[in-house]
């Protein structure tokens, strides 16, 4: 046992507190209230792929777009950001890294509206912010990210459903936990794909769309947990120049969802089973299941935005069953720490 497989268990039950949090609907009405013509954000590591989850979901729900901001731009580079009437989106697990900080702080003194994202009640970040939700998660023991990734990405997810007044996205959201609690119950078929992994030395991870967050969330936790050199790209980027880079005993792992993505993934897998690429396929797809050298199928039919959550948990699943079979201890990541601070 370790903190990592517990904090990946515990998920059904923290997002099913992230659900329950009425301050997120208080905070999406206060936004229907106002004339915001963009978003901006701030963030790293696994809280901002949270955000470019985020960003596809605004894009899709409310029609604005999104623009992830590198601190360095606020903290290092001094730039001025013309970012009045903007929402500006700062999400730390920790809420204590400085430069998300700071450059939410920055932000805001540039005429955004401010909303923090953290696990850590009373943090820097959410004292700054105007706004600001928090997660509830309980304490995150393990160095790599699980329950505090999947809480942002439904805090994010459940703020545009209620944003929007979308009630079939609120729904496809509220069965999340559900789902979650049978893909735990249902490991085998990630497991075998975990242990073609094992003597790999690197990964490539791709994802699109609303599949592109969880696919760089995936490659961040196979390098953390078990040191692989795994790299994330759109499945559409890929084909423009990182393909001829693949070699058939480098894996692949191919994270998509079933919607308008799906025929662009499906050229993809055919071109990469032409080049005799290992194919490992996360996906509620069954055409798209069915090239896979390693299948790892979710339920067929949901909404996209909660497959994504099941590609997380997936993911991490495998990352999982992968430090055991290489015989890797994941709390014990070599070179990192929880809190990690930069300017």
């Amino acid at each position: 046992m370790s903190h990592f497989q517990d904090e990946i268990h515990a998920q059904p039950e923290a997002l099913q507190g992230v659900i329950a949090n009425p301050r997120i609907a208080e905070v999406a009405a206060k936004l229907q209230n106002r004339t915001i013509p963009m978003i901006v954000t701030v963030a790293r590591g696994s809280s901002d792929h949270a955000l470019t989850f985020f960003s596809y979901l605004a894009g899709q729900y409310l029609g604005l777009p999104v623009a992830s901001l590198p601190p360095s731009l606020l903290t290092v580079y001094g730039s001025r950001m013309k970012v009045s009437g903007a929402l500006a989106v700062g999400v730390s697990q920790s809420g204590e890294s400085s430069d998300v900080v700071e450059s939410l702080h920055q932000l805001k003194q540039a005429g955004a509206l401010s909303l923090a994202i953290t696990n850590q009640a009373g943090s820097a970040l959410e004292t700054l912010a105007e706004h600001a939700l928090y997660l509830g998660a309980g304490r995150e023991q393990a160095v790599a990210a699980t329950k505090t990734f999947s809480g942002q990405m439904m805090a994010l997810a459940l703020l545009v459903a209620h944003w929007s007044q979308d009630t079939a996205l609120l729904r496809a959201l509220e069965s999340v936990p559900k789902l979650l609690r049978q893909l735990l119950a249902e490991q085998a078929p990630i497991e075998r794909a975990a242990l073609r992994l094992t003597h790999a030395e690197q990964v490539y991870v791709l994802g699109r769309g609303l599949s592109f967050g969880p696919a760089l969330e995936i490659a961040l936790k196979l390098k953390e947990t078990s040191y692989l050199h795994a790299q994330a790209y759109s499945s559409a980027e890929f084909q423009h120049g990182p393909i001829a880079s693949v070699d058939p005993k480098d894996p692949i792992v191919l994270i998509a969802s079933d919607d308008g993505t799906l025929a662009s993934n499906l050229a993809v897998a055919e071109r990469l089973h032409a080049i005799g690429a290992d194919l490992t396929v996360i996906s509620g797809a069954a055409a798209l299941v069915r090239e896979a050298n390693a299948p790892i199928a979710l339920p067929a039919g949901l909404n996209p935005a909660s497959e994504a959550f099941l590609q997380v948990l997936a993911g991490q699943l495998l990352a999982l069953h992968l430090t055991r079979s290489k015989g890797l201890d994941p709390d014990q990541p070599r070179h990192l720490r929880k809190v990690t601070q930069t300017m």
